[in-house]
């Protein structure tokens, strides 16, 4: 089963991991997919997460400070939100087992 987390990413598995499919859309040619394999939940969500931060700050062109107040709290909040991403997709999958 194929599940479509938003118009860039979807989510598959197949019997060892679970693969994300990027769909890239350049300004110019096809669009194509890029896939990523993981081999558990946790490591999806941090990539998921790692990515859209990624996106977020280069948008936002965010200074690359690492040791800054502001920095730690998106760490702390990141972690809470690869946890919660996590226990979504375990029940997204789970329902989809029934």
């Amino acid at each position: 089963m194929k599940y479509k987390l938003d118009d860039k990413f979807s989510l598959t598995s197949d019997r060892y991991n679970w693969v994300l499919t990027e769909l890239i859309r350049p300004k110019t040619g096809k669009p194509y997919s890029k896939y990523a394999y993981y081999g558990n939940l946790r490591q999806l969500s941090n990539s998921l997460v790692d990515t859209r931060a990624k996106d977020t700050l280069a948008r936002l062109s965010a200074a690359p400070y690492e040791n800054t107040p502001a920095i730690k709290r998106i760490n702390s909040l990141m972690d809470n939100i690869v946890q919660d991403l996590e226990l979504f997709l375990k029940g997204l999958t789970r329902n989809e087992k029934k």
